[in-house]
């Protein structure tokens, strides 16, 4: 596996930030610094489900605690908004109403050692297709375990790849902690990571390395020193998915006026942890109702776009959406709350230049907090 992003030659090279408003309103290459194998590890047509092993502390277990939230949820809507078929595998159980699929193996307070000490059962077990590893916050507690940690998380590696040779193992860094000591010790621990994984790598290993979290930041996207908020957990799941998919993915947020505007009282933006930049745009209740998304692209052709909407109401919803005006189509949401949030997605033709993505009221009620923009997915 070369720990390289598919380029997508159709986008603008515009800087962009997953999560974070737009200037220009582009759609880029450079949002996710994220890993792609030659073939996707998570493939749309694939026989049997793909067995995804999310391992790691609290930060891959916590779905709802506290407001803390892991990039499950999102990452399994994600993926299944693909029609990928899937299966995460583990021996813990937990997860919100919106993941339909809660096994893992995330355990809260635990260290590479403990992680190291159980996993050879494990995969042996459930036999994953892939793991997704994010783990060395709670080794970051002294100097002496965070300059360890490196040693630990590539023996860790090994021990993965040697049980399963065949696994795909995504491994990403660890958010930034709000303290100046912690802080060191992350960036430290951080930048070792990269080398740790082209050097399995060099050896043959199906290894990937990812930052799913560079687009979270201290205080605004935690909840405490450790863990990300729900809606911090899904721009980090947007940075899972492109690893795992090997797409490159934007997001443009609902309710920040450099990516959309919205028209029709009683529409209006909400403050809400649970969306992704803070805020969601709700009561899009009328006829006259929108919510208008204006990117660019840089070439003509077919796109993926993945809404996150919130609904509340105990039936499924839907937006009636065009691109230019054009065709109209249907994205239908799952009701889980208004503070769950669940994705739908539709393919659009766009042109070269400058775009438009209007969303509508269509049956009952659904609140808009961002979309995922890519190329149309063929593998």
């Amino acid at each position: 596996m070369r720990a390289i992003a598919r380029a997508l030659p159709a986008l603008l090279s515009v800087a962009a930030l997953i999560g974070t408003g737009v200037t220009a309103g582009t759609l880029t290459t450079s949002t996710t610094a994220a890993p792609a194998a030659d073939a996707p590890a998570v493939p749309i047509n694939r026989a049997t489900p793909t067995k995804i092993m999310p391992i790691g502390d609290s930060i891959t277990a916590n779905s709802t605690g506290n407001g803390a939230a892991s990039y499950r949820p999102d990452l399994w809507q994600l993926l299944r908004a693909d029609g990928r078929p899937i299966d995460f595998v583990g021996s813990q159980v937990n997860g919100p109403a919106n993941l339909m699929d809660p096994d893992n193996e995330g355990h809260g307070s635990w260290t590479i050692a403990n992680i190291q000490a159980n996993v050879v059962g494990w995969l042996n077990t459930y036999q994953p297709d892939v793991i997704t590893l994010q783990i060395g916050t709670n080794d970051m507690y002294s100097d002496a375990d965070a300059g360890a940690a490196p040693g630990k998380l590539s023996a860790l590696i090994d021990t993965m790849t040697s049980t399963l040779p065949n696994v795909k193992v995504f491994v990403s860094a660890i958010p930034q902690l709000a303290n100046a000591t912690y802080y060191t010790r992350v960036s430290a621990f951080n930048s070792t990571i990269p080398g740790i994984v082209a050097g399995k790598v060099a050896n043959g290993k199906h290894v990937g390395y990812l930052d799913a979290n560079s687009g979270l930041f201290q205080p605004y996207d935690f909840v405490d020193m450790w863990h990300p908020n729900y809606g911090a957990a899904s721009k980090a799941a947007v940075r899972w998915y492109a690893a795992l998919t090997g797409l490159e993915v934007t997001r443009f947020e609902a309710e920040q006026t450099a990516n959309a505007t919205i028209s029709g009282a009683p529409t209006k933006r909400t403050q809400i942890i649970s969306a992704s930049g803070g805020a969601k745009v709700g009561y899009i209740d009328l006829s006259t109702s929108f919510v208008k998304f204006t990117f660019d692209v840089g070439a003509a052709g077919t796109y993926r776009i993945r809404a996150r909407g919130a609904n509340g109401i105990g039936t499924p919803c839907t937006h009636i959406v065009d691109a230019n005006g054009g065709t109209p189509a249907t994205m239908t949401y799952q009701s889980y709350s208004w503070d769950l949030l669940g994705t739908s997605a539709v393919d659009l033709d766009l042109k070269a230049g400058t775009n438009t993505v209007t969303f509508k009221k269509g049956e009952c009620y659904t609140e808009l907090d961002a979309i995922d923009v890519s190329l149309k997915p063929t593998a």
